[in-house]
């Protein structure tokens, strides 16, 4: 039979701490280690930054204190590497003068799904607005300088002055047709 412990200290799915009565993280797992590296945290405050869930935790723990050795559970957001928030549901064991806190990472497709589909409408939004707004002036000016060029060619004598004209109006859209595929690449993430 494998030893319990070795299986909390291994897993792969499963947060687990061993956390003073102070907060203070007595001992995490290698799965915990990993995922909270960015802010080697030595106390629970450290990744349980919302008040409110920091409050569920200290409610859930003072119940495993009673309920003792039987767990109570509770869920709070936890922060990721990247900053995002990411939801957690915990059971925490109160024994031997320490809690015991196992925790497991919730994966909310739809809530995934969501973020993904605002971060694409905001950045097509800016795609819409550079060609609505930077893109429509340099191809408006080549489309006139070329209709000048076109309607009598030899009423206009300065042709190097249009030439040139025409030449920054191009260097200018090429410049704005580079922000739009910058952009789109961001898309395709």
């Amino acid at each position: 039979m494998i030893p319990t412990s070795i299986l909390l200290e291994n897993s792969i799915s499963i947060f687990y701490l061993k956390v003073a009565e102070d907060g203070a993280i007595d001992y995490a797992n290698e799965l915990f280690k990993s995922y909270a590296s960015h802010i080697q945290p030595t106390n629970i405050s450290h990744f349980i930054y919302d008040v409110d869930d920091m409050k569920l935790t200290k409610s859930a723990m003072a119940k495993a204190v009673k309920s003792s050795p039987f767990p109570t559970s509770f869920q709070c957001k936890i922060t990721q590497k990247n900053g995002a928030k990411r939801w957690c549901s915990w059971e925490v064991a109160y024994g031997n003068n320490q809690y015991h806190l196992f925790g497991i990472q919730l994966f909310d497709v739809i809530s995934i799904t969501a973020h993904e589909y605002e971060e694409q409408q905001r950045l097509l939004e800016k795609i819409v607005w550079i060609q609505s707004h930077k893109v429509r002036k340099p191809l408006a000016n080549i489309i006139g300088l070329v209709a000048m060029i076109g309607k009598d060619p030899s009423a206009y004598t300065e042709e190097a002055q249009v030439i040139n004209m025409l030449k920054e109006s191009s260097e200018e859209l090429d410049g704005v047709v580079r922000e739009i595929t910058e952009l789109c690449h961001g898309l395709k993430g």
